[in-house]
């Protein structure tokens, strides 16, 4: 008997196909992801619009909205966060593809309420009941670490992430165009309709209708991939080779029993169960580690809490800075003679629904073309440490120059904000990427990796919980005071923090 092989390394049946093979199944989980996303993104370019409809009067809390679009994100944040581990424990219980179903339904519901909702207490609530029935965020990162091996991370990892991106070039358009549609489409949609009751339950059926064609693909296309369940009976995968048994007048089932047979001979025959491990004996299993929480896992977690802090914090912070007129502060005295700072930037773009939605398209088509064609080219070469070492220098740069877009003159600001955005975009795109596969490669043993995808998703949503409570108050300090970049240069100094943590941690893979 062999002996047994290192992480990452296994022999199960899952790692002997090839990758043309995996890849057609990281694209069918993919759409896990992608439903998700469109459903996150969706939202972004209403958001300001959506907070200040259930305003009696807007005017006075034009200021607030920032808080308030940062508490709607923040709720959902905070639901990955209280359920993030014990969707990682329901999928060790009772397989990954399981869950991810589940949470698909619960998240067309949580859409349709959101849709639905005529009031602030009440789109909270459906943004909390999103982020409680979201597995998405741990389970996925598990299935891809026990679908891929270390010689296909580079290419590998960046599957997921690149529908993932396809995801949020998807959502503001739905959101963007779809929302209010009464206004946009009168002959269409007419007044005193639903559409006109509920403005942004157009959006929110379309999301609904992605999600429920992810979950009808994973259904009956997805494989298992824990490997306590992988010769599990599988009704979705086995329903149509079943139907076609009984037309042509055979049994439902043409293939019996969990076992496949990996070699034959005139005297011996070794079968292999299909956890991988021979006749099913757990004895012949490599010995657990003590724990799962090495130091070097920590450190991987703490850099994923980082890095989800400044990525949360971002995208609740820019659509309100494009939607923010560019208006004087009332913090900055006309009768002042004094000379202007150079920091003192106190307005935003002033952009619409339609064309916050235009920009966030614009950078999702940057983020999906980044993750096709650079990220894995970049981690390939300069390996994932390395990468994330480099990346975090021009997030740095990035959110100390954000700011100063919207007080360049003319029509120079558009231009350079929507360069910032693609930056970001492939920024982003490797940040994410190389944190999945140093969090993977850090598992002390593959039985573990669910276990710490759950600690590091739960730990990461709490930090994202806390970034738009954070970058919402700073937001309308900055505007209060004349200082609309504090936000931007407070995610850059956190940038730095995640700089710091870096050069703690390794890549001995």
């Amino acid at each position: 008997m062999s002996a047994p092989a290192e992480f990452g390394d296994e022999e199960g049946p899952e790692e002997q196909q090839s990758y043309s093979a995996t890849r057609k199944q990281l694209i069918i989980l993919g759409f896990f992801p992608l439903s998700e996303a469109i459903a996150w993104t969706a939202i972004f370019p209403y958001i300001y619009a959506m907070i200040q409809s259930f305003s009696p009067s807007p005017e006075a809390d034009d200021q607030n909205t920032a808080v308030y679009a940062g508490i709607m994100v923040s709720v959902f944040t905070f639901g990955e966060f209280v359920m993030a581990p014990q969707w990682a424990r329901v999928s060790d219980r009772i397989g990954r593809k399981p869950a991810l179903l589940i949470g698909s339904a619960g998240a067309i519901f949580s859409a349709m309420l959101l849709g639905f909702s005529s009031s602030l207490p009440m789109a909270i609530a459906a943004r909390t009941c999103a982020g409680l029935l979201n597995p998405n965020l741990g389970v996925v990162q598990t299935i891809v670490g026990e679908l891929v091996r270390k010689d296909q991370q580079a290419k590998g990892f960046s599957v997921v992430p690149s529908l993932r991106g396809f995801g949020t070039i998807i959502g503001p358009v739905i959101g963007g165009h779809l929302a209010e549609p009464v206004k946009k489409y009168p002959s269409i949609f007419l007044p005193g309709s639903i559409w006109d009751r509920y403005p942004y339950l157009l959006p929110n059926v379309a999301v609904s209708i992605l999600l429920l064609a992810s979950c009808i693909l994973g259904f009956f296309a997805l494989k298992e991939s824990n490997p306590r369940f992988r010769g599990r009976s599988d009704i979705g995968r086995g329903l149509p080779s079943g139907i076609i048994n009984l037309i042509n007048g055979r049994r439902w089932h043409d293939k019996g029993g969990g076992y496949v047979s990996v070699s034959t001979g005139e005297d011996t025959i070794e079968l292999t169960h299909a956890d991988g491990s021979p006749n099913g004996n757990p004895e012949s299993q490599p010995p657990e580690p003590r724990s799962p929480f090495t130091k070097r896992v920590w450190l991987q977690i703490a850099q994923n809490a980082t890095q989800g802090f400044i990525k949360i914090a971002t995208l609740a912070t820019i659509p309100i800075f494009l939607a923010t007129p560019p208006q004087p502060s009332k913090a900055v005295s006309t009768e002042n003679k004094t000379p202007r700072s150079i920091f003192a930037i106190n307005g935003g773009f002033g952009l619409s629904i339609q064309g916050i939605s235009n920009a966030l398209l614009s950078q999702a088509i940057a983020s999906i073309a980044a993750q096709t064609f650079v990220v894995p080219r970049v981690i390939a070469k300069q390996g994932p440490l390395r990468s994330l070492r480099l990346v975090l220098v021009v997030l740095m740069c990035l959110f100390c120059t954000i700011p100063f877009t919207a007080g360049l003159p003319g029509q120079l600001g558009i231009p350079a904000i929507l360069v910032m955005l693609w930056v970001y975009a492939l920024v982003n795109g490797l940040v994410t990427t190389c944190l999945v596969i140093l969090i993977t490669n850090s598992s002390p043993s593959p039985l573990y990796l669910a276990t710490i995808n759950g600690r590091a998703a739960s730990l990461g949503c709490l930090a994202r919980t806390l970034g738009p409570i954070v970058s919402g108050p700073l937001f309308r300090l900055g505007l209060r005071v004349g200082y609309i970049g504090l936000p931007f240069w407070a995610l850059g100094g956190i940038a730095g923090v995640g700089l710091v943590v870096s050069y703690f941690s390794d890549d001995d893979t």
